[in-house]
């Protein structure tokens, strides 16, 4: 087992006085705004507003740099103890090898068995040594992606103004977020989340991750792809969250905060586990929160992708060509019927529809290129959920809950495709 312990001893000193650094410009960036005092009006108040917003910036990567510097200090001891543990065992086999060679080969039969014994213990020995430091190294990589990543900018200018607000800020989770978390993970025959998509175009996320939790095996594979991380003092301070789909550098995320403008916000304000996937999902992409193309980010894509990432499943959709109907809601009623995760994307032409919500009728607007959840189908109609956590009715201003049911006719006439998932 080779490697460059002091190479990594090195880097981890080196992020520590980055972070001292930046420590340093802060200071620099406070002392600035300090000399401001007889500089009054409109510019001098967009200079602080600027510098404020600077500041917040520099905070968060002093904070990141020395995070960095601990999951590579943490590193170090663990390939350092992995390597000496397994010049142990290469020490212990070679005077294993001596012993055998020193037996006469009259005798070899008699001692076959006790060195057969001691080989399989070395062998397991090594195998653990070997595992915890690709274990370990999996958990630097995302801890090192997590600490040093900035979401990219996505600016979009606030309805009926000039501001611009960026899609891409984060925010850190609260203590209870993090409680009420833990005991939804812990509790899997339950709801792991509740879906409110905010303002990022990643309806095929939500709405696919919405259908796995409408069963109980569907939610405990979730739960399974979500490890929790206890810092120093013991508590929880994050997770790491796997996607079987993804290659290998990128599988394995480390989420510290949730998107500000993302799942939850539109709705309770609460992060849960759902904003949590959400946020592994886009530290996932370059993109951050922008567009699939040109840019590579987690909004705009499709749900077979989608759903091929969380299973590591080939996933395909069955399109409606108009002459294929019987085959969209076969596989839905299927899906349904088997417990498996289903969604519905709707056609550019999706407008008004007749459906039930809550026992009443509605008129409400399918919103086109959606992607919708898929919780009940059967012969008489299929019932779906918006991520948006409503419908929109065709009164202007007038919303609907999220749940509504319509019939085949309707579903054929505003949908383009349907999607079956895998459990693995």
């Amino acid at each position: 087992m080779t490697a460059d312990l002091g190479s990594i001893w090195s880097c981890q000193n080196e992020m520590r006085n980055r972070s001292r650094q930046i420590g340093e410009l802060y200071t620099d960036v406070n002392t600035v705004i300090g000399k401001c005092d007889e500089w009054t009006g409109l510019a001098r108040d967009a200079f602080v507003t600027s510098a404020d917003a600077e500041k917040h910036e520099i905070g968060i990567w002093e904070d990141g740099t020395l995070q960095a510097a601990n999951a590579l200090k943490s590193y170090y001891f663990t390939l350092e103890w992995a390597i000496r543990s397994v010049n142990n065992i290469r020490a212990q086999a070679d005077e294993l090898w001596a012993l055998y060679q020193a037996v006469p080969p009259a005798d070899w039969a008699t001692h076959e068995a006790a060195i057969e014994k001691e080989l399989s213990y070395l062998q397991e020995r090594y195998e653990y040594a070997k595992n915890t430091l690709s274990e370990e190294a999996l958990n630097t990589g995302a801890s090192l992606r997590e600490a040093l990543y900035f979401t990219p900018e996505d600016l979009h200018k606030e309805n009926g103004t000039a501001t611009y607000v960026d899609y891409g800020d984060t925010r850190s989770l609260t203590q209870k977020e993090l409680a009420d978390m833990l005991a939804r993970l812990g509790d899997p025959s339950s709801s792991l989340f509740n879906i409110d998509q905010g303002r990022i175009g990643d309806c095929h996320l939500l709405a696919s991750l919405n259908a796995y939790n409408q069963t109980e095996a569907g939610r405990r594979y979730l739960a399974s792809l979500i490890t929790p991380h206890y810092g120093a003092d013991g508590k929880v301070d994050g997770f790491y969250v796997d996607f079987p789909g993804f290659d290998r550098d990128r599988k394995r995320v480390f989420v510290q905060d949730v998107l500000e403008y993302g799942d939850t916000a539109g709705g309770s304000h609460n992060a849960d586990l759902g904003s949590i996937f959400e946020k592994a999902f886009v530290q996932s992409h370059m993109g951050g929160t922008r567009g699939k193309i040109p840019t590579w980010g987690a909004s705009g894509s499709l749900s077979a992708l989608t759903m091929e990432d969380i299973s590591g499943k080939a996933t395909h959709p069955t399109v409606n060509l108009g002459i294929n109907r019987e085959s969209l809601k076969n596989a839905a009623i299927d899906a349904v019927t088997t417990g498996n995760p289903v969604v519905a994307e709707s056609s550019p032409f999706a407008g008004q529809a007749n459906v039930t919500i809550d026992g009443n009728d509605q008129t409400i607007t399918v919103s086109s290129q959606h992607v919708y959840t898929v919780v009940g189908a059967d012969e008489n109609g299929v019932t779906l959920t918006n991520p948006w956590g409503y419908n929109q009715t065709t009164t202007k201003g007038k919303k609907a809950g999220a749940t509504f049911t319509m019939s085949w006719a309707d579903f054929y006439a505003n949908f383009g495709d349907v999607t079956v998932g895998q459990i693995p």
